[in-house]
């Protein structure tokens, strides 16, 4: 079980959906509606395992299937609906949805290396920007946490919207959120105190850690219990 401190503050435990099949296959998932793999089912019931005893309020998913499944555990055992919102999608990857972005896939493979080197503003071809996410998901945040003021709620998101979310709740530069990194086997729980409070835990392990807020404000922090 994990849990964070703060009487007075909404607390917010982020994670990343399971492993889909798509992610399986090493292939490019974004927008695309892809199930979980039989892995990523494992992941969804270790989470609700984890977090049986946490008195959630809420739960918020993406649209997207992943993420919904990987949070029905978890409402099954709360007795709490999903609340699933398309603006918490993850990244629109235009023409590479469902493709190799590696030597399988040479074209794509291109596009991939050429985001590296802008992350906030390149934009795949039908796809859309970070900055074009970070501005939807920082919206859904700022209504989540007017609705669920005081709460403890479970947001299930995506790489990069995690990355956003992380970001806007430890009040990092927003040029900074495209290189965060968060693990996928973690769970992150984040206090809207000021400054925030973060606790970090390993998915089925009981070794929990807390982070002072300054590891989080590098270009690319690394965070590890």
């Amino acid at each position: 079980m994990i849990g964070c401190v703060s009487p007075r503050s909404t607390i917010v435990y982020l994670v990343r959906h399971g492993e889909s099949l798509l992610n399986r296959d090493k292939r490019v998932s974004g927008q695309f509606d892809t199930p979980l793999s039989p892995e990523g089912v494992q992941r969804s019931q270790a989470l609700a395992d984890q977090l049986r005893e946490v008195r959630l309020t809420a739960i918020y998913t993406s649209a997207l299937e992943r993420t919904i499944e990987t949070a029905r555990p978890t409402a099954e055992t709360h007795g709490l609906p999903i609340r699933s919102t398309i603006a918490l999608n993850e990244l629109h990857f235009g023409v590479l949805e469902g493709r190799f972005r590696d030597d399988r896939d040479p074209e794509a493979k291109v596009l991939w290396e050429a985001r590296k080197r802008d992350k906030r503003h390149y934009r795949f071809p039908e796809g859309e920007r970070f900055l074009d996410l970070a501005e939807r998901v920082t919206a859904s945040l700022k209504n989540i946490l007017a609705d669920e003021d005081g709460g403890t709620i479970l947001i299930v998101g995506h790489r990069n919207t995690n990355r956003a979310l992380f970001g806007m709740l430890m009040r990092q530069p927003e040029d900074q959120w495209p290189d965060v990194t968060l693990k996928s086997q973690y769970i992150y729980c984040l206090t809207t105190d000021s400054p925030p409070l973060l606790t970090t835990m390993a998915i089925k392990s009981k070794q929990t850690g807390l982070l002072p807020t300054t590891r989080t404000v590098q270009s690319k922090p690394r965070l590890t219990p």
